[in-house]
């Protein structure tokens, strides 16, 4: 499943990515948290699919698109994951993860204006991202059952204040302003994703492949 968070008549509930077209799960049962955060918090991602028969669809350009999952509990970012992104920052391979927080109240939607600060107005940037989101309560899980907590992924934009980011030993300070973690556009669920590492990234500024 393709899950959204979309505003569409003055409400924001869930849908059914197909295509492009919404299936307004959330109009079809009310009952239905309108974030999915609640969903998987209650166990019940299934059930977001369970009326899509019967569901009114909507075209996916009459909709606004939102954060699939508004204020996630943790928001956690590996530094240096990627061996290209090392090669260009001239930096070492590091021996352990490199682990920061962004704060959850970065978390935008996907097309949402972005705020650059008036502290560091030149040094905002961009970065592509793959978002694992971990869909079951959990603790001490092994490597080879990881990915049985993994509910799928979605895009993130990890926008990152250079200067702020490199004056600390954290990064935290550079990563997690208000709006620097857009996320969407959706939820794709983990059954339609089996390896996650054959995936591709890319990333475009103003039309300019960056990434």
């Amino acid at each position: 499943m393709r899950i959204a968070r979309f505003t569409h008549g003055g409400s924001t509930r869930l849908g059914l990515v197909e295509g492009d077209t919404v299936i307004d799960v959330g109009t079809a049962d009310p009952s239905l948290p309108t974030e999915l955060g609640a969903v998987l918090a209650a166990g019940t991602l299934s059930t977001v699919g369970a009326t899509a028969a019967t569901a009114p669809r909507l075209a996916l350009a009459d909709v606004r698109l939102e954060a699939p999952i508004p204020l996630p509990t943790n928001f956690i970012a590996i530094g240096l994951n990627y061996a290209d992104h090392v090669k260009e920052s001239g930096m070492d391979k590091p021996k352990m993860p490199v682990v920061f927080n962004k704060q959850n109240t970065c978390v935008t939607g996907p097309f949402d204006p972005v705020d650059v600060p008036t502290a560091a107005p030149t040094m905002v940037d961009y970065e592509g991202e793959l978002g694992v989101v971990i869909g079951t309560k959990c603790r001490n899980v092994s490597k080879e059952r990881a990915h049985e907590v993994v509910a799928g992924y979605l895009v993130v934009n990890d926008v990152s204040v250079r200067d702020w980011q490199l004056a600390t030993p954290t990064m935290t300070i550079g990563k997690g302003w208000d709006t620097h973690g857009p996320i969407g556009p959706w939820l794709v669920t983990a059954d339609e994703v089996p390896d996650p590492h054959n995936l591709r990234i890319r990333t475009w500024v103003d039309g300019d492949l960056r990434q």
